[in-house]
């Protein structure tokens, strides 16, 4: 395993390719009017990229392509850099990558799902995986069953059709093979699983599993009038508040109680 950044340095951009691990990241896209632009134009660069030396006298890029595009979109001549030293893999090229960009400005969910599945394919399972970005397994195995989403699914998600939750749930029902699931019917039930409150969508699962001929319109009618909830008052904080109203503004959910159900099952999904 190679070492953290000891050396920091100046670096010309020239002389630096963009790695393996870097272009692989979604959003990376730099223009001139970017708040980045203007921040390293007034105040320089706060944190230095993350390269390794490869052979040639060049460098490869491991962290920080979008303060590298800044550089280059101000023509300034240098960037400082950490200097990774010794070997290196792409397992741990990929699962720095996703950590150090975390780190600085947030990783896209869609570039964590990407590293999940690079990460496991790469480096032995999903504990290979949750040691090299310092997650746990049940995390690990989470943001693979969402990697593993048909695309068209996953566009319906970005679309907000459904959400996340809503598409995980009707892969469970349909029998938890996002290779092997048809995308039409995968759809269709996590449509039908949308508007239901979330102990129905529970019970969805369990009565399309037992009858999985049954259409899913038809599963969501008898989940509805089966479903059965228990009460659990909790307190929450100011900070904790604005979370749940940020979660439910941000997938459309109405209720406080569907938000709240929603994050405790994603919560035990990755425990």
């Amino acid at each position: 395993m190679a070492e953290l950044p000891g050396t920091v340095t100046e670096i010309p951009l020239d002389k630096i390719e963009i790695g393996a691990s870097e272009a692989r990241q979604r959003g990376t896209r730099v223009d001139e009017d970017d708040d980045l632009v203007h921040s390293v134009s007034k105040l320089g660069l706060i944190t230095p990229v993350v390269v390794r030396r490869i052979p040639g006298g060049k460098f490869e890029l491991i962290a920080g392509q979008r303060r590298f595009r800044a550089h280059e979109i101000l023509r300034r001549p240098t960037i400082r850099a950490g200097v990774m030293e010794g070997d290196m893999d792409e397992c741990e090229a990929k699962a720095l990558s996703v950590a150090t960009n975390l780190a600085h400005r947030g990783v896209r969910r869609e570039d964590y799902e990407d590293a999940m599945r690079l990460i496991y394919d790469r480096c032995g399972g999903a504990k290979a995986a949750a040691e090299e970005l310092g997650v746990s397994e049940g995390t690990v195995r989470s943001y693979l069953r969402a990697a593993g989403l048909p695309a068209e699914i996953r566009r319906d998600i970005k679309d907000r059709r459904y959400s996340l939750h809503d598409a995980k749930k009707a892969l469970d029902a349909l029998g938890g093979d996002g290779d092997a699931v048809d995308p039409g019917l995968l759809r269709e039930a996590a449509t039908a699983l949308e508007p239901l409150p979330n102990p129905a969508k529970n019970k969805f699962v369990e009565i399309k599993r037992r009858e999985p001929r049954s259409p899913p319109s038809r599963v969501a009618e008898k989940a509805r009038k089966r479903a059965v909830s228990s009460r659990i008052d909790v307190e929450v904080t100011g900070g904790q508040r604005a979370r749940i109203d940020a979660y439910k503004a941000g997938r459309g959910i109405a209720r406080d109680e569907d938000a709240v159900s929603e994050l405790v099952d994603l919560g035990l999904d990755a425990a």
